[in-house]
């Protein structure tokens, strides 16, 4: 019975306990992040990587992925590879679709949809709607993106037309 009291204490105090902010989990911050993203595509859309820098990770073991080429390991590589690529670009425009952000500790990831249209120096405009996932880390008082996956979904070919049937 001595030890009852005490053990009741204890328990009525954890259960008043609350999660700091700071690593709420499953935390909702979807209009935080939204701007964050909006102008991290603006920044890609001027054709400048020092535009975009600021907000990555410069570890040399990240993985980023893009739509082309597949695979950039570390932000030297993901840098020298969009400035080879863009070369050959008079302009890109991106924009933000669908997006959603959730929080978990120092994590956050946001997932969205971005329509893009891609203007060569040769060739016709270039368009599609691309997928993305950013993981942020929390370092220090920024969150910085440790992780890219951007893809655009395969289209599948159309079926033949009816006058190809018949041939």
């Amino acid at each position: 019975m001595k030890n009852l009291l005490p053990c009741s204490l204890m328990l009525l105090l954890a259960g008043c306990a609350t999660t700091p902010p700071e690593v709420a989990k499953d935390q909702d911050v979807t209009a935080e992040f939204r701007s964050r993203i909006e102008k991290i595509l603006a920044g890609w859309s001027t054709l400048d990587i020092k535009n975009v820098a600021p907000y990555y990770a410069k570890d040399a073991g990240l993985v980023f992925f893009d739509v082309a080429p597949l695979k950039y390991s570390g932000w030297a590589e993901y840098e020298k590879g969009f400035q080879q690529v863009s070369a050959t670009w008079k302009s890109i425009k991106l924009a933000l679709g669908d997006f959603q952000a959730t929080r978990s500790g120092n994590i956050v990831w946001a997932v969205y949809t971005s329509p893009i249209e891609i203007e060569p120096k040769v060739g016709p405009v270039m368009k599609a709607v691309t997928r993305a996932t950013d993981i942020f880390e929390r370092r220090g008082d920024d969150w910085i993106i440790v992780h890219e996956h951007v893809s655009a979904p395969f289209e599948p070919p159309q079926p033949p037309a009816a006058d190809a049937k018949k041939k």
